[in-house]
């Protein structure tokens, strides 16, 4: 067989023709190699996320359940005790969930887990009794005031151990602890997880707004309107938000160099919300003196923009400014869905904001019945132990479409503040809130 003389030429040929073809199968490989090490960093963060969630789920069912403790003291029908039983048996089976999902080698994983557990087997046991006509004992309660202490103890502890950067993750490495994250101290949660204004204070903004004539007007008509309240500065349009709820948005560039932004409603054009900046950085809880003038302010604002005289409910303080919370009366009954925000500049004593969207999604004549029960009547519902302050007549939500008259009882267990709501036809008790004095305000869980 005749061989075959590669010349000079043929060999440099030969060979950037194998460097190409070995170039190419090392970028293949590397290509390859790249896309599989960011799918193992993707697994990784994904399942560090995981845990994380998990982390938070877990302090989250912790706080909750002792919130269900908390409300067990003040309850004082069997109805609402057995639905806290019954909310804190799923609460610790949710803890318990959340635990599993942690690495195992964490030295308290085990106590926590008989813990939460034996805590679930206890409420459960207590609601099966209640169920057969067994009423809580003295004992049980001091139980359940016990487990109240852990809860909050462990619940404590594991924020602590995640601000801390201390919680292991065996599970996804050998050795190594979380480090202290920019990320791990952006994702953790705020406490109470339960926050609210007041204890109904959720709007229904997907829904046919009651509170607003079916008339509609013009984009020209609501800048009138927007001119009308705020004439001073340059107006501008931003744009339409379509919904049940339908807005004109305006900027409102001021003669002080700040802006305001506000809606008006397509329906009756009515200010449904407006906010101005805040010129200072207080947010110490006001003294008596300062709150009654910011109050002053607040419910002067209400009555010129037609509102009337409203009831006062809860106030948060954030830096610089106030959120007061008013809701409506008819007659003597306070009506809880149909509640105003009104932001007040601490250092000005202007209104500086307003949110009215509970209000118009909700605001209408009510047909009242009268009180089945007297106010002593209801008082005799509530648990012995609660240190009556104060009962009002209110009208609450139920559901979305639901309201029942009741007597919100408003009092003291301890240390501990609540408002017990006895429903003034039937005589049940139908809410229970624990109110917390926080810092920055009244929190309502």
């Amino acid at each position: 067989m005749k061989k075959v003389r590669l010349t000079d030429r043929g060999k440099r040929v030969f060979f950037q023709v194998l460097c190409g073809v070995l170039g190419a199968a090392l970028a293949v490989l590397g290509a390859l190699w790249g896309q599989e090490r960011q799918q193992r960093q993707t697994l990784e963060a994904e399942r560090l996320d995981g845990m994380k969630r998990s982390c938070y789920d877990l302090e989250g069912d912790l706080r909750d359940m002792e919130t269900a403790l908390s409300k067990l003291g003040a309850a004082g029908s069997k109805k609402q005790s057995a639905l806290l039983l019954g909310e804190l048996w799923r609460l610790s089976g949710s803890a318990a969930s959340s635990l599993s999902l942690l690495p195992a080698a964490h030295g308290d994983s085990y106590r926590l887990n008989q813990f939460l557990l034996r805590a679930g087997d206890y409420a459960h046991e207590l609601l099966r009794g209640l169920l057969s006509g067994r009423a809580l004992t003295d004992g049980d309660m001091e139980q359940l005031t016990s487990l109240r202490s852990q809860c909050a103890a462990e619940s404590e502890r594991l924020v602590q151990t995640i601000a801390s950067g201390s919680y292991p993750q065996a599970a996804l490495e050998e050795g190594g602890y979380y480090g202290e994250t920019e990320e791990a101290r952006e994702n953790l949660p705020d406490y109470p997880t339960l926050i609210y204004d007041g204890p109904f204070s959720q709007s229904s903004e997907n829904r046919d707004p009651r509170g607003l004539t079916d008339s509609r007007i013009g984009e020209e008509e609501a800048r009138s309107a927007a001119r009308a309240l705020f004439p001073e500065g340059e107006l501008q349009y931003s744009g339409y938000v379509a919904g049940p709820m339908a807005t004109y948005e305006y900027t409102l560039a001021r003669e002080d160099g700040g802006e305001t932004t506000l809606s008006l409603t397509e329906r009756g054009g009515k200010l449904l919300c407006f906010m101005s900046p805040v010129t200072g950085q207080k947010q110490d809880p006001p003294s008596q003196e300062e709150s009654r003038s910011l109050h002053g302010r607040a419910q002067a604002y209400l009555r010129q923009m037609g509102f009337g005289d409203m009831e006062p409910s809860y106030a948060q303080y954030y830096a610089g400014v106030v959120v007061l919370n008013y809701a409506a009366r008819q007659e003597e009954v306070i009506l809880y869905n149909d509640l105003i925000k009104v932001y007040v500049d601490r250092d000005t004593g202007e209104v500086c904001g307003m949110d009215a969207r509970n209000y118009y999604a909700n605001h209408r004549e009510r047909t009242l019945s009268l009180p089945q029960l007297t106010r002593e009547q209801a008082q005799e519902r509530l648990n012995t132990a609660i240190q009556v302050e104060k009962i009002s007549l209110a009208l609450i939500p139920l559901t979305g479409e639901t309201e029942v008259l009741c007597y919100e009882c408003k009092g003291t267990l301890g240390e501990d503040f609540y408002i017990v709501y006895i429903n003034a036809l039937t005589g049940e008790e139908e809410q229970i809130f624990q109110v917390i004095d926080s810092e920055n305000g009244d929190l309502v869980v």
